[in-house]
């Protein structure tokens, strides 16, 4: 029978803040439900000097050891024995190390480390640490804590270099396994309520990212306006061709925004929309344009538009990034992030008790991220690799199926990422795997599997390719 067992570590304590349900209340010995348990819970490491350290995942523990640690991982890990980007589980925070000393930032204070972070188009960091020798520890909180998949961890820690670029914080001090000062009531400087979600700071990267671009191309001689501007995007380019009345004061605004990211003047901008404006059914009055472009171009307002925004005026999906670019190659596409979830499946099992896992289909699809037909292709190409063996057991809602690992020390290079699909006229395949562990996958979508001793015969396509 489990008991609910309160640490001792106040509700609204600001490590909380970070961890949240990711470790449990009081170390394991106590049997306790809920937070910390299963596959999803985390390990923290604390240190005093970031070298040695010891690895924890309860409250209780790890405010015993902040008594004698000065350092702590903000973001955990799904091992406890090894503090490296591969054995990340949750990233909680974006945190950046801001140096006063060797000559960087000197005299900086306070005030002056937030009117950068301002100046820089950030949202306002959570809290702020201050560091023995005058430095400080910025921490953007994240609004939910993102699983640590490889794609996600590189992402973190491009925004993170961008972030310290932009405030002048230490560009050596990047990953997010890293170690910072753990926050307590003498140290923290600054605390709000703010919180910031992946997405957000996402749209900030490519938005910094194009200002950057064109800044240089001006600077150069070479004004770049377009190029892979976000005007070109349809979901623009369906705001330019005009919008309806109730949204014309925020579609203003948002191409005035546009136009600034894309290295237009405040007057060039003024004109287009002027010209915007004209051919509108019922236009604006001139003043309220002005207005908008003054509000877009003066001092501290938003570097660029918000992608939802941009998104709920014009009816047309839109997001920062590679989505600018002229598309790839289907089959490119398709197989450039099956080497990633495959990745993510191995560091999972090898981090569970008996390296298995079990659960139904979709549940396990969406616990690394993937649609179902995704999810179903990656585990095909790892039994074909000889990395795992699959077994379902039940029917219908009660199907589970489980996963485990069997040999992780085959190199991922070493699967064909491009191994044709089983279609639905295929004959009986040898998956080479021992008669003991074979593989019935129960599709939920696309077809159906049938065992026969070590062969399965497989009724299997993935939506959106032509089928057979």
């Amino acid at each position: 029978m489990s008991i609910a067992v309160q640490s001792k570590v106040p509700q609204g304590h600001i490590l909380r803040r970070f961890f949240r349900s990711q470790i449990q209340e009081v170390p394991s010995k106590h049997k306790q439900s809920g937070a910390g348990r299963g596959y999803d819970f985390g390990w923290i490491y604390t240190s005093q000097d970031c070298h040695t350290y010891k690895a924890c995942r309860s409250y209780d523990t790890l405010a015993w050891q902040a008594e004698s640690n000065t350092y702590y991982t903000p973001n955990t890990f799904f091992r406890n024995d090894r503090r490296a980007q591969d054995t990340l589980r949750w990233l909680n925070a974006v945190v950046l190390d801001v140096d006063t000393k060797n000559g960087q930032n000197e005299g900086l204070i306070l005030p002056d480390l937030l009117d950068r972070i301002s100046a820089a188009g950030l949202p306002q960091p959570s809290l702020i640490v201050r560091t023995p020798s005058g430095g400080f520890h910025v921490h953007f909180i994240l609004d939910q804590p993102r699983k640590a998949y490889s794609n996600a961890v590189r992402r973190y820690q491009l925004l993170q270099r961008t972030i310290a670029e932009a405030i002048g914080a230490d560009l050596q001090a990047i990953g997010a396994e890293r170690f910072f000062r753990i926050p307590n009531d003498k140290n923290t400087i600054f605390q709000t309520d703010a919180t910031v979600s992946f997405d957000e700071l996402n749209d900030w990267y490519w938005i910094n990212r194009v200002e950057s671009r064109t800044s240089h191309s001006r600077a150069a001689g070479r004004a770049d306006l377009s190029g892979r501007g976000i005007l070109q995007h349809p979901a623009f380019q369906a705001l330019l061709r005009g919008v309806q009345v109730g949204a014309r004061d925020q579609a203003a605004y948002t191409l005035a925004l546009a136009f600034k990211v894309e290295g237009y003047s405040d007057e060039e901008a003024a004109s287009k929309l002027h010209a915007w404006n004209e051919m509108l059914d019922r236009p604006l009055p001139g003043r309220e344009i002005e207005k908008k472009v003054k509000s877009a171009f003066r001092e501290g307002a938003k570097k660029g538009p918000k992608a939802s925004f941009v998104t709920e005026l014009s009816g047309i999906a839109f997001q920062y990034g590679p989505i600018w670019e002229p598309a790839k190659p289907r089959e490119e596409r398709k197989n450039s992030h099956f080497d990633e979830w495959a990745n993510d499946v191995i560091e999972s099992l090898k981090a569970l008790p008996g390296n298995v896992i079990a659960d139904s289909q979709r549940k396990l699809a969406a616990h690394w991220g993937m649609s179902l037909s995704s999810f179903q292709y990656v585990i095909r190409m790892l039994i074909d690799s000889g990395r795992i063996t699959v077994e379902v057991t039940g029917k219908g809602r009660a199907a589970q199926t489980i996963i485990q690992l069997v040999c992780a020390d085959v190199e991922l290079a070493e699967m064909d990422l491009r191994s044709p699909i089983v279609s639905r006229e295929s004959k009986t395949q040898n998956f080479n795997v021992p008669s003991s562990n074979t593989l019935i996958l129960d599709t939920e979508v696309g077809g159906a599997g049938f065992l026969v001793g070590s062969f399965t015969y497989m009724h299997f396509w993935i939506p959106g390719t032509d089928p057979p």
